[in-house]
């Protein structure tokens, strides 16, 4: 009976030591209720096998694992011990998806829009500069003269410049939005949007010298303000907690200009689209 107990608990031990730990089992673990403490013993107890992509990363976050228990995946995988509180590790280097790192998007960062990019295996996150429309053009005037009112009016906000600062090859891009939810969208003190539906991504007419968006279409019957439909793309949003939101288009981009309009900015002048601001960039793929 004592060498079938000796074999037994050897034969547990061994089973034990060939267990691999992976994403699943840390975030059945969570899910079960269990410390983070307890997760972490064990990871660093057992041989692990961690995907610690951006994907993945977003999704233990979302199943509820601690960045506590992030950090101790994160070890096992480069085999470095990591500062929580500095985001450095045992060489000195930020690690990727640690508190600060500008190129990890879980991790905090000023408000703002960034583009998010993977080349090679590594990540980098690219802010969005505001562009604000300092002029209008009104456009179909001679239509509608001649139409005897009829005709439609169009009020057009204008960007400087044919195109965007920004240009992008990718057709698919993905954005991060950092917004401000902690009040709920009800206070606006802080001029930060709360959600993304206060923007719209629009897709520009490019002239000579500018790029504009219809805002407004009148006539002799009547009028419209807001974006016109076609100038309008859709895009997915996934809110990803803490005024985190990861932004892609609902359809690949055409080769153009864009930019994600904050619906209410401006001044007194907005309905004349004077003081909109646009988050621009450009598609400019290569054949």
């Amino acid at each position: 009976m004592l060498a079938i107990a000796v074999a037994f608990a050897t034969s547990q031990r061994v089973a034990a030591q060939d267990e691999i730990m992976t994403n699943a089992e840390v975030i059945s673990l969570t899910k079960a209720g269990l410390a983070s403490s307890v997760i972490i013993g064990k990871i660093r107890t057992s041989k692990t096998n961690f995907d610690l992509s951006t994907d993945s990363l977003i999704l233990l976050k979302q199943s509820g694992v601690t960045d506590d228990t992030v950090s101790a995946m994160l070890e096992a995988k480069s085999g470095k011990s990591i500062n929580t509180t500095t985001g450095v590790n045992s060489a000195g280097a930020a690690t990727v998806g640690a508190l600060g790192d500008p190129n990890d998007p879980m991790a905090k960062h000023n408000y703002g829009i960034y583009l998010y990019e993977e080349k090679d295996g590594a990540r980098r996150m690219t802010p969005l500069k505001p562009n604000v429309s300092a002029q209008n053009r009104t456009g179909g005037l001679f239509t509608n003269s001649m139409t005897y009112g009829i005709g439609k009016i169009k009020t057009k906000a204008n960007l400087p410049g044919r195109s965007a600062d920004l240009q992008l090859k990718q057709t698919m891009p993905t954005f991060y939005f950092y917004l401000d939810v902690t009040s709920g969208g009800l206070n606006t003190s802080s001029g930060v949007p709360s959600d993304p539906k206060e923007f719209a991504l629009v897709r520009f007419n490019q002239r000579s010298d500018n790029r504009e968006v219809t805002i407004g279409k009148s006539n002799s019957f009547g009028g419209k303000g807001g974006l016109s439909d076609e100038y309008v793309v859709q895009f997915k949003a996934e809110d990803l907690g803490n005024g985190v939101f990861k932004i892609t288009p609902a359809i690949e981009l055409k080769k153009g200009e864009y930019g994600f309009y904050l619906v209410n900015s401006g001044n007194s002048n907005t309905s004349a689209g004077v003081g909109a601001k646009f988050f621009d960039f450009g598609v400019n793929m290569t054949p």
